[in-house]
C-alpha cells in the first residue's frame, strides 16, 4: 500500500479511538462535580485524559487534590487519605444516575460509580501538595506512595499491613503537569496522539490474549514521546512502524526512562521482571504485526492489523524486511515490476522457463531473475522453502538468491520474492511460486 494511502487510514481509524462525545460528557460532569466539592483552583486532571492521549471506551479519570505547600514535618498520608475519605463521603453529590462506591486506597480516595454490580466509571483523587517547579516554571508535588501491586486486594492488603504495624507510608515526587507539557508540546504534531492511541488498542488487545503480557499504556506512551522528540515531523505510519520494529529491544532493555520527578527511578523499571518467555511472546506478537503490515493491501480493513496473534518463525533462518528496519510501501507506478525463472542445468546454464504453474520435478535447478528495472533502486531476495520441509529457510540477501543456481530438493509450495528497494523503503516487490511435486 502507498505510504500516503496507508497514513489516512491510519489517521481515520485514530478517530475512532478517541473517547465518544458521551464518554466526554460524563468525564466532564464527573469532573466538574469535584471541582464544585474541592474548589476548582485546588483540582487539576491528571493521566491521558487531559494528554488527550486516552481510548474508548474510557473507564476511569484522575484528579490531582492540591492542599497546598509541602512541609516535610506535618503531613501524614494516612492522615491526609482518611480526612479526604470522610469529606468525600459525607459531602460529594453524585451528578449521575450510577450508584456509588467509596474507597480508601493506600495513595488515593477511588470512587467507583456502578450499574448494579458493574463498574461503569471510575475516579482517583490523589492528594498532593505543591514542591518546587519544572523546567516549564510549573508546579511539580508530593503525593502519598504508590504501591505497586497489581491487584486491587494485594494493595489493600499492603495497607492494612502498615496500619497494624504502626508505620506510615511515605511521600514520593511527582510532575503531572510536566507529562501535559510535554504532551502539548509533541501534541503540535496531531500524529502523536493518534499514534498513542493506536499502540494503546494494540497493547490492550496483546494483554486481551495473555493476561501476564501487561506492558504499561503511560511507558509506551513515554517511548512514542521520545520518538516524536527526536523527529517532530515524523507521520504516523513511520512511528508506528520504528516502534515495532524496535519493541524487541524496549522490552529487553529497562530503566530507560527516567520519572521525570524521580531521577532515580525509571518508569519501565517494571520490564526488568519480564520472563524470557513473556519477551519472547511479545517478540511474536511484534512479529505477527509487520507481518500483516508488510502484506497489507489497499482494499483490506485497517481494523484487522490491530487483531493480536502470535507467530513463531518456521525457521532461524527465516527473515523479513522489517528486520532490516525496511518498511513495504509499494508504489503503483511500479506494479509491472515482475520476476521469473529459468530451469538450468547444474552450473546455471539456461534449459527452458518455469512453466506459468510454477512446477518442478526434484533434481533441477532453478534461477531466478527480474524482467524489469527501477531506477534509483537495489534489490533483495528471499527464499522461502515449504514450511514442513527439513530446510524452511526464509533468508534475505543482497543482488541475487544465496545459491545460484538453487536446487529444487524438498516437496511442497515454496517460493522466491523480491524487493525493489528505494531510499530505505521497498517500493515494490514480486513474487515466484515454485511447486514441487515428487521426490
Amino acid at each position: 500500500m502507498r505510504k500516503d494511502r496507508f497514513n489516512l487510514k491510519l489517521r481515520e481509524c485514530a478517530r475512532t479511538l478517541s473517547p465518544s462525545p458521551m464518554e466526554q460528557l460524563l468525564v466532564n460532569k464527573i469532573y466538574e462535580s469535584f471541582n464544585d466539592l474541592l474548589g476548582i483552583n485546588d483540582c487539576i486532571q491528571i493521566g491521558s485524559y487531559p494528554r488527550f492521549t486516552a481510548i474508548t471506551p474510557i473507564h476511569d479519570l484522575d484528579i490531582l487534590y492540591i492542599l497546598g505547600q509541602w512541609n516535610e514535618n506535618e503531613h501524614s498520608p494516612f492522615a491526609v487519605l482518611k480526612n479526604l475519605f470522610d469529606h468525600i463521603d459525607e459531602n460529594y453529590i453524585n451528578p449521575t444516575k450510577f450508584q456509588l462506591r467509596t474507597s480508601l486506597q493506600t495513595h488515593s480516595v477511588t470512587i467507583a460509580y456502578l450499574d448494579g454490580e458493574e463498574e461503569i466509571f471510575s475516579v482517583d483523587i490523589v492528594p498532593a501538595y505543591s514542591l518546587g517547579r519544572n523546567e516549564f516554571d510549573q508546579d511539580m508535588y508530593k503525593v502519598p506512595e504508590v504501591i505497586k501491586e497489581n491487584s486491587h486486594k494485594k494493595r489493600n492488603d499492603f495497607y492494612l499491613k502498615i496500619q497494624s504495624e504502626h508505620r506510615d507510608m511515605s511521600w514520593i515526587n511527582s510532575d503531572p503537569r510536566g507529562y501535559i507539557k510535554m504532551a502539548t508540546e509533541v501534541g503540535k504534531n496531531t500524529d502523536f496522539r493518534k499514534t498513542v492511541k493506536i499502540i494503546k488498542r494494540w497493547k490492550d488487545n496483546l494483554k486481551n490474549l495473555d493476561e501476564s503480557l501487561k506492558l504499561k499504556s503511560f511507558h509506551l506512551e513515554q517511548v512514542i514521546t521520545k520518538l516524536f522528540q527526536q523527529s517532530s515531523e515524523m507521520c504516523v505510519v513511520d512511528a508506528i512502524f520504528k516502534f515495532f520494529v524496535d519493541l524487541p529491544d524496549i522490552v529487553n532493555n529497562p530503566n530507560q526512562i527516567k520519572d521525570r520527578a524521580k531521577s532515580d527511578k525509571f518508569i519501565d523499571d517494571y520490564l526488568k521482571k519480564f520472563t524470557s518467555e513473556q519477551k519472547e511472546r511479545i517478540k511474536q506478537a511484534r512479529d505477527y504485526f509487520l507481518i500483516k503490515l508488510e502484506n497489507l493491501d489497499e482494499k483490506d480493513d485497517i481494523d484487522f492489523l490491530w487483531s493480536v496473534n502470535l507467530h513463531k518463525r518456521k525457521s532461524f533462518a527465516e527473515e523479513y524486511l522489517f528486520d532490516q528496519k525496511i518498511p513495504i510501501f509499494t508504489d503503483p507506478q511500479y506494479s509491472q515490476f515482475s520476476i521469473s525463472a529459468d530451469i538450468t542445468d547444474k552450473i546455471g546454464n539456461v534449459q527452458r522457463p518455469l512453466n506459468n504453474q510454477g512446477m518442478i520435478d526434484s533434481g533441477r535447478y532453478l534461477k531466478f531473475k527480474r524482467l524489469h528495472r527501477i531506477d534509483g533502486c537495489m534489490y533483495k531476495w528471499k527464499v522461502k522453502n515449504d514450511d514442513s520441509s527439513d530446510q524452511p529457510r526464509g533468508e534475505i540477501t543482497d543482488g541475487q538468491t544465496m545459491n545460484v543456481p538453487e536446487n529444487t530438493k524438498y516437496k511442497g509450495r515454496h517460493y522466491a520474492e523480491c524487493y525493489a528497494i528505494k531510499d530505505d523503503v521497498c517500493v515494490a516487490r514480486a513474487k515466484q511460486a515454485v511447486v514441487l511435486l515428487q521426490l
